[in-house]
């Protein structure tokens, strides 16, 4: 039920736990210039890639002309590169570039440095339990998406 105090504290909780890695590791104005919609895009090209344009534009939560557009700014970026697919050479797959590559993996690193303390206060069970947890919670927003 969306709206109940637990999920609105939970909400807060993530939030704040995101900030405070955020502010520890580098805001959205370290690195390269990029919209939130951009980074998104690099962030599950980096995760999933290489996809097709529609594929991305689904795991994003948004339009293909919006994920177009984002791709467009990557590429220019030398972030992400697009090929013909082997199986069809109409179609283009869309995969994260040696460089966006190491700026993914630079940001990873960073964020596991300043996440490991935070961690490290949790016993392993604890650990394997909010593990767990999160993926469930991932999962199921991610099977309600609008197809």
């Amino acid at each position: 039920m969306a709206g109940t105090p637990d999920v609105e504290l939970l909400l807060r909780e993530l939030g704040q736990l995101i900030r405070q890695l955020t502010r520890l590791v580098g805001g959205a104005d370290d690195g390269p210039p990029m919209t939130a919609t951009q980074r998104i895009a690099l962030v599950e090209l980096g995760d999933e890639g290489p996809l097709r344009l529609n594929d991305l534009a689904k795991r994003m939560g948004t339009s293909t002309p919006t994920a177009s557009r984002s791709v467009d700014t990557l590429e220019a970026l030398g972030l992400v590169t697009r090929a013909p697919e082997s199986s069809d050479r109409r179609a283009l797959s869309i995969d994260v570039s040696a460089r966006g590559r190491d700026l993914l993996d630079d940001r990873l690193r960073r964020a596991a440095e300043a996440f490991e303390p935070a961690a490290a206060t949790l016993t392993a069970a604890d650990r394997r339990e909010l593990l767990t947890l999160l993926r469930r919670m991932t999962d199921a927003l991610r099977s309600a998406r609008p197809s």
